[in-house]
């Protein structure tokens, strides 16, 4: 709303308007969604070896993803349940399958969730 005032000068009557300065309340912004993640080759090759685990290929993309955005975002790739989407036990066979394959460390602290300390970046 602007409201109109009158000043006078050098014998002028002149109309001044207040505006309203005041900024507009933010907007919470929405979380970080990952639309794509690389796929590098040795995870892949490694992935395609026996015994095959479709929890662990499913592992695979969701720490991909989440390192993705960690590198924007920053943090530490935690692996809850929350989101992997995986239950507990399937969890944690993916990630021993992971770390046997060499493609990540993880760091395991009493019942706290997985937590992801190193992906290297080529093949071990």
């Amino acid at each position: 709303m602007s409201d109109v005032r009158y000043v006078t000068r050098r014998g002028r009557r002149i109309a001044v308007k207040t505006l309203d300065t005041s900024t507009a309340p933010k907007t919470k912004r929405a979380p970080f969604e990952t639309q794509w993640a690389k796929l590098p080759r040795h995870w892949a090759e490694a992935l395609r070896r026996p015994p095959k685990s479709a929890s662990a290929y499913e592992l695979a993309h969701v720490i991909l993803f989440e390192a993705f955005k960690r590198h924007y975002v920053g943090g530490e790739i935690v692996l809850s349940s929350t989101v992997t989407g995986m239950s507990r036990c399937a969890k944690m066979r993916a990630a021993n399958k992971l770390v046997e394959l060499g493609l990540i460390k993880i760091v395991r602290n009493g019942k706290h969730a997985l937590r992801v300390t190193q992906i290297p970046k080529s093949k071990p």
